[in-house]
C-alpha cells in the first residue's frame, strides 16, 4: 500500500476516534442526576454530584468561583443538565479520564453546549398523496442553522438537543412543513409533504455540490427543451449542461469531457445498463413519467460509484402510489407511452407498470428518409413495506431496437437490447444508521451488420457482402451501502460489492444477407471476469462555511489469471464565501476494466466489450476541478468549472487488423495509448415567475496519443469539440400556455482518412484472382493521422404547449413543435468502399436521421 493511502487511513482513522470519543463525553453527561437540593454554592453542588452520581469531579478550588451561589431552574434529571446551570460563565474546561470529569482553568468561559443531551429524530419523508418517498428533501433547524437532508429512499436523521425544537422541511414543488418536536429521546417521525396547488414537472439535477444544496433544481421550471419529437426524455436535460456532449451516431451516444461512451455508467435503481438509449443516443430507456430523480456526476465522484472515468448517471424511479391507482398515457409522433401505479394494499404495497412502443415508421416511410425504427421499453416495479423499518423492491426492465439504414451508399441493419431485474432491500437500522442492499443481474445484445459492395473500374459490383456480428454482456451482482450518522457533522457512508460478468465480445457471420439470429453465429469462446468492490466516505462539516467528503474505492479484478487491484482516493471540498458565492474542488482517481472497442469499417453500432487482461491493461485516470458558484436565491444561478483529466490505456483499434474476423488473436486488434482533456465550462440560469431561460458555454481540448499511430505524436480525439453553446428559453404566458425553445452551436468533429489502402493478397485469404475475389478484404492504414474536421453542427428546435383540466382529477397537455426547424444535417459520417481499379474510393455520407420536423403529442394525467 502507497504512503499516500495509508496516510488517507490515519487521517480517517483519528477522525473516527474523535467522533467516539466526543460521544463517550456526551454519554457522562446524560447519566441520571437528581440534585439533593436547588439552591446552593458551586462547591456544595460538585460535591453532591461525587456523592450521588457515579462520575467523580476533581477541580482546584482556585480554577473556578466555588463560593457562587446557584439557584437551579426546571427540573434537571441529569448530570449535563445540572452542570450546565453551575458552571454557566465559568472560564473553565473538562477533561474526561477513567470515569472522571477533570476542571481545568481556561481563558474563555465554558461553552454550555457541551453539557446539552442531543438525541436523534429520523424516518421517511414522503409524498403525501401517493406516499412515494421523496429524494433529497430538505430538514432544516432554525434555531441551530443546521440541517440534514434525506437519501434516495426518503431517510433522514438529524441530531438535535434535548427539549422542544422547531423544524422546517422542504422540497421543490411542495409545501414547506413546520414540525414542532419535543425531544426526550431518540424519535423517528415519518413526515408526509403536500404537493403545491400548481403541479411542476420531475427534477432533474446535477449532483449536489452539498447536501443541502438546490443544485440546478430551478431547471424543473422548463421542461420542453428535453423533448424530441413528441417524447419527453429527462436524460436529453443533461445535453444543456456544459462538456455533455450527444452523438447521435454511436449506440450510446453521450460523451462526458472528452471521455468515450463507455466511460458513462448508468444505474437503473442500482443496477447498471450497458446501453440505455434507443434511436442511437438520441432517446433514453427511462420513461419520464415513471422517473423519481436522476443524477449527473460529472466532476465529483462519490466512493461508491466506480467502474467507468468520465461520469455516473444515478436513476432512481417511483416505488408506485400506495394510496391510490393512477396513471398517466402520451401520444406523439415517435411513440406512445403509459404509466400505471397504485396499492396492492394501501400504505402496505404497490405496483408500478410503465410500458412505450415506437410508431414513427409509416412517417420515416412517407419522408423517404431512409431509415426504420422500432423501440420499446417495459418497466414494472413492486414494493413491499415489512413492518416500518424494512421495505423490498423488484424491479425488472426489458427493452429493444431495431434500426436500419439505407441511405446512398450505406446499408447498415442493427438490433440491440437490455433486460435487467432488481431485488432491492432498506431497513432503517436506527436512528443513525440506514442500510440498502441489492441483488442485480443486467443483460445486453447487440446485433450489427454492415454491407459491403466492391466495384470495378467501371463502377460494376463484383461482390456483395454482408459482415454481421453478435456480441453480449451479462453482468450478475449484490451490492451493500451501510450510511452512518455519527453526529450532524459527520457521516460515514461504507459498502462493498461483488460482480460476476461474462461476454460474448465478437460472434460473427459473413453472408450474402443481414442475419439477426444469434444461434446462427460462428460462436467465439466467452470471456469472464469476476471484481470485488470496497468503499468508505465520511462526509465531514468542520464549519458551518466548509464541507469536505473525503473517500476511497478499492476493486479487486480477475480474469483467468490477470489480477488487478485498483487504490481509488476520491475528495470533494465546498467553501461558502457567503450566501450566494461558493468554491469547490475536486479530485477523483477513476478506473473501469471493461473496454468498448469499435471497429471502424462496418458502419453504426458495431461495437465489441472487451475485458482488461496483462496485455490490455485496466483504463485509469486522474482528475482535478475548481469550481465557482454564484446564487442569487432561485432567481439566478451561474457556474464556473475548470479542469484537467489525463487518461492512461484508452483504447484504439489497431491499424490493419479487423476485430471481427481474426478473433483468435483479439488482443492484437487493440492498442492502447494515453488521452487528455481540459477545459472551461460555465453556464447561467435565469428564473422568474414568466422566464426560464439557460446559457451553457464549452471550450475544451481533447487529446490521444498511440505509439504506433502518427509517429507517435499526440492528436486530437475524434469528438475534439473546441467550442459548444447551449441556449434554453421557456415563457409561461399563464396556466395553461407555455412556449420554450432549444438552440445549440458546436465545432466540427475530428476525422481521419488512412494515407494506405491496400489488397490483402495473403496465402491465409486464398486469393488468387483479384479481379474475382470470393473473400476480400483492404488493409487501411494509418501510420500518419491527417486530422479534418466536419463542419459545424447547430439545430433549432421549437414547441408550444397548453395545459387543461377537462375533468375532476384529470390534467391534460397537448405539445406541438418543430424539430431541426431549419434542416440542419446531422454530424457527418465517412464510409469507406473498395475500388478495384483504384484501389480505394473514399465516399462522403452525410446522414440527416431527423429533417425539418413537425410533430404533435397529448398527455393525460388521471
Amino acid at each position: 500500500m502507497s504512503y499516500s493511502m495509508k496516510g488517507l487511513f490515519c487521517i480517517l482513522g483519528m477522525l473516527l476516534c474523535n467522533v467516539l470519543t466526543h460521544a463517550q463525553r456526551v454519554g457522562s453527561f446524560t447519566r441520571p442526576y437528581v440534585p439533593s437540593f436547588y439552591k446552593g454554592s458551586i462547591r456544595a453542588f460538585l460535591e453532591d454530584i461525587n456523592q450521588h452520581s457515579p462520575i467523580t469531579i476533581e477541580y482546584a478550588s482556585n480554577s473556578l468561583d466555588t463560593g457562587k451561589v446557584i439557584m437551579l431552574s426546571g427540573s434537571p434529571e441529569t448530570i449535563g443538565a445540572v452542570l450546565r446551570q453551575v458552571l454557566r460563565d465559568q472560564k473553565v474546561n473538562l477533561l474526561e479520564k477513567n470515569n472522571k470529569l477533570i476542571i481545568t482553568p481556561s481563558p474563555v468561559p465554558i461553552s454550555t453546549d457541551i453539557f446539552i443531551t442531543w438525541h436523534s429524530v429520523y424516518g421517511i419523508i414522503k409524498e403525501n398523496v401517493s406516499g412515494e418517498p421523496l429524494a433529497d428533501a430538505t430538514v432544516w433547524h432554525p434555531a441551530r442553522q443546521r440541517g440534514s437532508y434525506s437519501n434516495n429512499h426518503g431517510y433522514f436523521t438529524l441530531q438535535l438537543p434535548e427539549g422542544n425544537n422547531v423544524l422546517f422541511l422542504s422540497y421543490a414543488g411542495y409545501e414547506t412543513h413546520r414540525l414542532e418536536v419535543n425531544l426526550k429521546a431518540n424519535t423517528r417521525m415519518d413526515v408526509y409533504l403536500t404537493p403545491k396547488s400548481n403541479i411542476e414537472e420531475v427534477t432533474v439535477t446535477s449532483s449536489p455540490q452539498v447536501p443541502e444544496a438546490d443544485e440546478n433544481k430551478a431547471a424543473k421550471e422548463a421542461n420542453s427543451y428535453d423533448v424530441i419529437l413528441g417524447e419527453s426524455d429527462a436524460l436529453r436535460s443533461f445535453y444543456l449542461d456544459p462538456g455533455v456532449k450527444n452523438i447521435p451516431e454511436l449506440t450510446y451516444g453521450m460523451l462526458v469531457r472528452g471521455g468515450s461512451p463507455d466511460q458513462n455508467v448508468f444505474l437503473l435503481d442500482g443496477n447498471t445498463i450497458f446501453n440505455p438509449t434507443h434511436l442511437l443516443g438520441a432517446l433514453s430507456i427511462v420513461n419520464k413519467t415513471s422517473l423519481k430523480s436522476m443524477y449527473l456526476y460529472k466532476k465529483n465522484f462519490p466512493a461508491r460509484f466506480g467502474g467507468g472515468l468520465s461520469s455516473v448517471i444515478d436513476v432512481m424511479t417511483k416505488d408506485g402510489n400506495m394510496q391510490k391507482w393512477q396513471g398517466e398515457a402520451n401520444a406523439g409522433l415517435l411513440a406512445g407511452s403509459f404509466t400505471l401505479e397504485g396499492p396492492i394494499k394501501k400504505d402496505r404495497s404497490s405496483l408500478m407498470v410503465s410500458f412505450r412502443h415506437s410508431w414513427i415508421n409509416p412517417v420515416l416511410r412517407l419522408l423517404k428518409s431512409g431509415i426504420g425504427v422500432i423501440f420499446y421499453d417495459l418497466h414494472i416495479k413492486y414494493t413491499q413495506w415489512l413492518g416500518k423499518k424494512d421495505k423490498i423492491m423488484v424491479n425488472a426492465y426489458a427493452g429493444n431496437d431495431e434500426l436500419q439504414l439505407h441511405q446512398n451508399y450505406t446499408n447498415n441493419k442493427q438490433r440491440w437490447g437490455n433486460k435487467a431485474a432488481t431485488i432491492n432491500w432498506n431497513r432503517v437500522v436506527s436512528a443513525k444508521a440506514f442500510i440498502n442492499s441489492s441483488v442485480n443481474i443486467s443483460n445486453y445484445d447487440n446485433l450489427a451488420g454492415f454491407r459491403y459492395n466492391l466495384y470495378d473500374s467501371t463502377g460494376r459490383l463484383v461482390q456483395n457482402r454482408v459482415y454481421n456480428t453478435y456480441s453480449s454482456i451479462r453482468q450478475y451482482n449484490a451490492r451493500t451501502v451501510l450510511e452512518i450518522a455519527a453526529n450532524n457533522n459527520f457521516r460515514i457512508n461504507v459498502g462493498g460489492k461483488a460482480a460476476y460478468t461474462r461476454i460474448r465480445p465478437f460472434d460473427s457471420n459473413v453472408s450474402a444477407e443481414f442475419i439477426d439470429r444469434p444461434g446462427d453465429f460462428n460462436a467465439f469462446p466467452p470471456l469472464t471476469f469476476g471484481e470485488m468492490v470496497l468503499f468508505y466516505e465520511n462526509e465531514i462539516r468542520p464549519h458551518k462555511q466548509l464541507y469536505i467528503r473525503p473517500g476511497l474505492h478499492v476493486s479487486f479484478y480477475k480474469h483467468n489469471d490477470f489480477k488487478y487491484t485498483s487504490w481509488q482516493p476520491r475528495l470533494y471540498a465546498v467553501y461558502k464565501l457567503n450566501h450566494r458565492n461558493q468554491l469547490d474542488f475536486s479530485y477523483n482517481h477513476m478506473a473501469q476494466y471493461l473496454h468498448l472497442v469499435t471497429n471502424p469499417y462496418m458502419g453504426i453500432n458495431s461495437d465489441a466489450w472487451v475485458p482488461s487482461t496483462g496485455i490490455l491493461h485496466p483504463e485509469e485516470s486522474d482528475m482535478v476541478n475548481l469550481g465557482y458558484s454564484y446564487r442569487n436565491g432561485k432567481k439566478l444561478i451561474v457556474q464556473a468549472d475548470v479542469y484537467y483529466k489525463q487518461m492512461r490505456n484508452v483504447t484504439n483499434y489497431a491499424e490493419g487488423k479487423n476485430l471481427f474476423l481474426n478473433t483468435a488473436d483479439w488482443g492484437q486488434s487493440v492498442q492502447l495509448g494515453r488521452g487528455w482533456s481540459y477545459g472551461l465550462e460555465t453556464k447561467a440560469d435565469r428564473v422568474t415567475d414568466k422566464w426560464y431561460l439557460h446559457l451553457s458555454y464549452t471550450l475544451s481540448w481533447n487529446w490521444r496519443r498511440f505509439s504506433q499511430l502518427n509517429n507517435g505524436a499526440k492528436f486530437p480525439f475524434k469528438y475534439d469539440r473546441r467550442h459548444e453553446i447551449n441556449a434554453a428559453a421557456t415563457w409561461k404566458q399563464n396556466d395553461h400556455w407555455s412556449f420554450s425553445s432549444y438552440w445549440t452551436f458546436s465545432t466540427g468533429d475530428v476525422y481521419s482518412l488512412p494515407n494506405q489502402v491496400y489488397p490483402d493478397f495473403d496465402d491465409a485469404q486464398q486469393i488468387s484472382d483479384p479481379l474475382a475475389p470470393k473473400e476480400y478484404r483492404l488493409i487501411y492504414h494509418s501510420s500518419i493521422a491527417r486530422m479534418y474536421r466536419t463542419l459545424p453542427y447547430h439545430r433549432l428546435d421549437v414547441s408550444a404547449s397548453y395545459y387543461h383540466s377537462p375533468a375532476k382529477g384529470l390534467q391534460s397537455k397537448l405539445t406541438g413543435g418543430i424539430y431541426n426547424i431549419y434542416g440542419s444535417p446531422s454530424q457527418y459520417v465517412y464510409d469507406l468502399e473498395g475500388t478495384l481499379g483504384k484501389r480505394s474510393l473514399v465516399v462522403t455520407t452525410r446522414y440527416q436521421f431527423f429533417k425539418v420536423t413537425p410533430y404533435i403529442s397529448y398527455t393525460v394525467s388521471f
